[in-house]
């Protein structure tokens, strides 16, 4: 087999974290046909459910992995949209710019890669949509951002991905009383505990 799908099995179809069933309610739900994915390391996945994909991480493989043409065969293969799917491939730190128009994506990704709300946020459209993790407290920082508004959380249910809208003021309300600050977040880098939480959330951009 291909060494560059090799590495992509390996990581998330072996680890069952390709994630398409979340990808396909995303798609129905808030009609996103684009996305931008900082941090991706060689998560495809999101290509195989929306036409227009790009992807931005520093690790050395990304380059030869997402130009790879089997790499692009198994997209053409495995892909739930008639279109021919449009990939953009950068090698590179997600904080450097990039020839990525500003404004242009439905949906960006942030998860366990650091504060891409914040460093990316100029590339998702208004009224786009940001799936978020607190791995390195990026969602607690969008809670706080007032470019974003939280409007769904998501959770594994089994072995489905569920989204939900409800009681979101519950969410992200300290254990430890006080004020928590965008800079307390920015300088832990990593995330403070909440009295409820969700796997994911979902912050719509104002």
């Amino acid at each position: 087999m291909n060494k560059n799908i090799e590495l992509y099995n390996k990581h998330f179809v072996q680890s069952n974290r390709e994630m398409l069933d979340l990808f396909h309610l995303l798609k129905v739900e808030y009609n996103i046909t684009s996305v931008v994915y900082p941090g991706s390391f060689v998560h495809i996945s999101p290509a195989l459910i929306f036409p227009v994909a790009a992807f931005i991480d520093n690790d050395r493989r990304v380059d030869k992995f997402f130009t790879d043409t089997e790499v692009r065969a198994m997209v053409e293969q495995r892909k739930e949209y008639k279109k021919e799917c449009e990939i953009q491939s950068f090698q590179q730190d997600y904080d450097d710019e990039t020839t990525l128009t500003d404004g242009s994506f439905d949906l960006m990704i942030s998860l366990y890669a650091g504060f891409i709300s914040q460093s990316c946020k100029k590339y998702l459209k208004k009224g786009g949509v940001l799936l978020v993790n607190n791995s390195h407290a990026d969602a607690g920082l969008a809670f706080l951002d007032k470019d974003f508004a939280l409007v769904a959380v998501v959770n594994r249910v089994g072995e489905s991905w569920q989204i939900s809208k409800e009681s979101l003021n519950a969410y992200f309300i300290p254990k430890k009383q006080g004020v928590i600050s965008k800079d307390e977040l920015l300088a832990t880098m990593k995330g403070i505990q909440y009295t409820k939480t969700a796997s994911l959330y979902l912050f719509k951009k104002l």
